[in-house]
């Protein structure tokens, strides 16, 4: 059996490039929000930075979609020849050390081989999703993915691998003497080289953008590289056929595999080619699923242009329909604005006036609606509601969904689209593993690592053309 995780050729930025301006948060990001990618590229202007080389999702939409993606080609190749880019480590890996409201988070950026995963929950591949996949999202990332020289890697790999007292005791203790005995490490992988990282190079240390928090990058390389790839051959072995699953960026994911497939059968390169393609590999960053800085998150949904009174009706149908109970709770909340005159808007059950005329008089008030399903036995509350808003949607084609990270981000659209947000809680992280093992996939847009600003940033860079 081949290796699953392996080490790399990466790029990086030459030493004179604003590492701050270079790094941008990951496309699928804050896609309700123009404000803050308008600040990016004002922040950005003219400089070398990821934003030129990679496609925002908030823009996917938009007529120069087509002159976008031939920019984004261009200026890759542009990076690749006149020394934007460089190669900063080769065959080997980055550690990363990521400072967040929630705590600092590790990884570890290597190449996962695309043939060891499958967005298809039937096959039971070593890599797998954790969410079920749109398919129809995928042909828009493989026009921009098709004709690209490098990748800018946003997945994020979680691995199961608990360090247990012993082994966090030899993490702090760890010395250069024993920098090279991480192939021994049978658990804590990740924690162990970042408790050697002081004999390790340093490739990068910036602040990142946008509330993004602090990053750093240690290059892991020589027989460092070579004991890491060890030890996650070693766990690949030990694990049961299930070694990692894919935290974020399961479509982008998805998009890597769809184009490795389209190169295979395209009939230009031989068997022995295709082995070593550049395309059968992508750049992501592993992450231990017991980090305490790794937070599951719950994405929420935001209903525009949505008759609410009407949604809600066709929600209590369904939910009688599929013969489930509902009662008062905070599993599932609605939250929307409705008009009306000083009495309808009174504060009632936790509503609040959220708009007014300039002589302050109420406009509208924020209504809520808060429910729990009593008997859904093992089914998420997340799993109901997606397949009721599938189904309203086939039937209501003026109505958009999209899946908003943050509490405080969605009040806010709420109140300025006149929309219908609907609240939901994060799940229990021990429970992802025995879950997919199970045999299936969970409900798209079902967690999040961390809120918006938490997630990866575009930093690595890998070649994927011959």
């Amino acid at each position: 059996m081949s290796n699953c995780f392996n080490p790399a050729n990466i790029l990086l930025p030459n030493d004179g490039i604003d590492m701050e301006k270079w790094s941008v948060i990951a496309c699928d990001q804050f896609t309700s929000q123009a404000d803050y990618w308008d600040a990016v590229e004002k922040y950005v202007a003219d400089a070398p930075s990821t934003l030129n080389v990679v496609f925002p999702e908030i823009y996917l939409g938009t007529t120069t979609k087509q002159e976008r993606i031939k920019y984004i080609n261009n200026t890759m190749d542009t990076y690749l020849t006149d020394g934007t880019l460089k190669q900063a480590v080769a065959d080997g890996y980055v550690l990363v050390e990521r400072t967040t409201e929630s705590g600092v988070r590790l990884g570890i950026v290597g190449l996962i081989d695309l043939e060891d995963y499958d967005f298809d929950p039937k096959n039971k591949t070593l890599i797998r999703a954790t969410e079920g996949t749109v398919i129809s999202r995928i042909p828009p990332r493989v026009k921009i993915r098709e004709h690209a020289a490098i990748e800018l890697p946003h997945v994020m790999l979680l691995v199961d691998d608990p360090v247990d007292g012993q082994n966090g005791e030899l993490c702090r203790n760890e010395s250069q003497e024993n920098a090279v005995n991480i192939a021994a490490i049978k658990h804590g992988i990740i924690e162990y080289v970042y408790a050697i990282r002081d004999t390790l190079r340093k490739l990068y240390d910036t602040e990142l953008m946008q509330e993004g928090g602090h990053i750093r990058g240690y290059a892991i390389e020589g027989e460092a590289a070579k004991q890491v790839t060890e030890a996650f051959a070693a766990k690949q072995e030990s694990c049961g056929g299930f070694l990692f699953a894919v935290g974020d960026g399961n479509h982008s994911l998805a998009t890597a595999k769809t184009c490795w497939e389209n190169i295979k059968k395209s009939g230009k390169f031989t068997e022995e080619q295709l082995k070593t393609h550049p395309a059968r590999y992508t750049l992501v960053e592993i992450c231990n699923l017991h980090s305490e800085a790794l937070e599951f998150k719950p994405i929420h949904r935001l209903l525009t242009n949505v008759d609410v009174k009407d949604m809600l009706s066709f929600f209590e149908a369904e939910i009688t329909k599929q013969g489930l109970e509902s009662a008062d709770g905070d599993e599932i909340v609605f939250e929307y604005v409705e008009s009306g005159n000083d009495d309808s808007a009174k504060q009632t059950n936790g509503n609040k006036v959220v708009s007014e005329n300039n002589d302050g008089t109420c406009t509208a008030a924020i209504k809520t609606h808060g429910i729990n399903i009593t008997n859904r036995g093992d089914r998420l509350p997340v799993e109901i509601l997606q397949g009721i808003l599938d189904k309203y949607l086939e039937t209501h084609d003026n109505v958009s969904i999209d899946y908003i990270h943050g509490d405080e981000a969605l009040h806010g659209l709420v109140q300025e689209t006149k929309g219908c947000g609907i609240f939901l809680q994060s799940i229990d992280k021990s429970t992802l593993f025995p879950a997919i093992n199970a045999g299936g996939v969970l409900p798209r847009k079902t967690f999040s690592i961390g809120e918006a600003n938490e997630k990866r940033y575009y930093m690595e860079c890998h070649k994927i053309s011959m």
